[in-house]
């Protein structure tokens, strides 16, 4: 049994695959105060007795470096399988034509390697988190870049720090024309970065040449939000990221097995 963990800005997701199927997942807030005891004692509290003894292998995808060592040291306390991090010396799977492939985010490369699992290519891949991110698989399945933007809940809390402006939660989005204070800052924010995402997709299509039924994947927390305010024939993916650190773990092993016998 492989157990993935996608450590983002605002929560460390959980995840249990067995035969590549995510059976288990569960999701923890991301606090940098929080001792490896502490988040070995959450692990374990959260996670079934019979799914900890199966763990075969660990896979970690990590955005906050300072909290990828805590975490390490908290999945040692609960089991002996070895444990991977997505970056240098573990294979994406697919061709990275991008400037330094150094640079390339484990959310990035585990959300495009869970897109050609779930899809194949070429691929617009908007994950709507902290922050919103649009990559791109050209139709070779290679990833050629993309953008970040702020995130939802960030955009939202940037506006409510305006004196006369309210702080707002994240909601559904009203229509584009906004007759209140908290619809147009929804639907500014909201439909905003819709119309972002469906901009830079054109945008991309046409760069590369991709075909127009390229398929726009989406995911992330705010991904039920601004579904409605995509595309038909968008495709929410749910914890794309965990599925994804799973396809790169196994890409690896059967790497590492080849090498082996070879």
């Amino acid at each position: 049994m492989l157990l993935a963990i996608d450590i983002g800005n605002s929560t460390v997701k959980v995840g249990f695959f067995e035969n590549e199927e995510l059976t288990t997942h569960f999701s923890l807030k991301c606090d940098p105060e929080r001792t490896a005891d502490e988040y070995a004692f959450l692990l374990k509290s959260l996670s079934g007795k019979e799914e900890l003894e199966k763990i075969s292998g660990v896979m970690i995808g990590s955005v906050v470096p300072s909290l990828t060592k805590t975490v390490k040291t908290a999945v040692s306390k609960l089991t002996c399988a070895p444990v991977y991090t997505v970056g240098p010396g573990i294979k994406t799977g697919f061709p990275l034509k991008i400037d330094d492939p150094r640079e390339l985010g484990a959310d990035l490369a585990a959300n495009a390697a869970g897109a050609i699992e779930a899809i194949g290519f070429p691929a617009l891949v908007a994950d709507f988190g902290t922050a919103t991110t649009l990559l791109v698989l050209d139709e070779k399945g290679a990833y050629r870049g993309g953008c970040f933007l702020p995130g939802i809940g960030m955009s939202l809390e940037a506006l409510g720090g305006a004196e006369l402006l309210p702080e707002i939660p994240a909601e559904q989005a009203p229509s584009p024309l906004g007759t209140n204070t908290g619809d147009c800052m929804r639907a500014g924010v909201l439909r905003g970065q819709a119309f972002s995402v469906i901009g830079f997709a054109k945008t991309y299509k046409a760069k590369l040449d991709l075909p127009q039924d390229t398929p726009l994947i989406i995911t992330g927390g705010y991904a039920p939000l601004i579904h409605p305010c995509l595309p038909d024939g968008t495709v929410h993916i749910p914890l794309l990221t965990l599925k994804g650190l799973s396809s790169i773990y196994h890409f690896n092993k059967k790497a590492r097995k080849i090498n082996q016998n070879g």
